[in-house]
């Protein structure tokens, strides 16, 4: 029975090696896993920070091009081409800011777009107060450029048309989440 006693012994002290040997070299896979996984978050970061910088780098262009521009429709139209780059642009820097790296709050993401539309449409952007009805959704990349551009045609669009008088307005601003759509 001695005997019994120590060969199980041996094969449990032989069993409790090898799993801790291979409990070993699964941390180690999974730290290497975490750092290629914090390598690969920096390297998108640095994407959407050098995607956004060179968005602004090209309406920083057409800015310098409009100075050249003498027709108002060419230089309206140049304008617009440099707020929807900046549109795009405000998408890869929340994307930048954000925690995932993946999604913008859609949220926050539409108030910055239409305070900058408005300073950009609207002479005295004091008179016209921004009020926003806004739940809270995300949205990712493939879905938040195409909506800030239609954001930025809808908001751009009422900032033109909408506000003719010299008073005081408000410009309601709604978001549904995009499941009641």
């Amino acid at each position: 029975m001695e005997v019994l006693v120590k060969e199980r012994t041996v094969e449990l002290a032989q069993a409790n090696t090898n799993l801790q040997a291979e409990v070993i070299e699964r941390k180690r896979a999974e730290e290497k896993v975490l750092a290629s996984l914090r390598e690969k978050e920096i390297l998108l970061k640095e994407i959407h920070h050098r995607v956004k910088n060179n968005l602004q780098i090209i309406s920083s262009l057409l800015e310098l091009q409009c100075e050249y521009i003498h027709d108002h429709q060419a230089l309206r139209f140049f304008r617009e081409s440099q707020d929807r780059i900046k549109t795009m642009a405000m998408v890869h820097e929340q994307l930048y800011s954000s925690a995932d790296l993946a999604s913008i709050d859609l949220c926050e993401y539409l108030e910055s777009l239409a305070s900058q539309l408005l300073h950009s449409y609207v002479e005295d952007p004091g008179r016209i107060a921004l009020v926003f009805d806004l739940g809270e959704f995300c949205l990712g990349i493939e879905e938040a450029i195409p909506c800030g551009l239609i954001l930025n045609e809808l908001v751009s669009n009422s900032l033109k048309h909408a506000f003719p008088g010299g008073g005081a307005e408000k410009f309601p601003l709604a978001a549904v989440p995009p499941k009641m759509i």
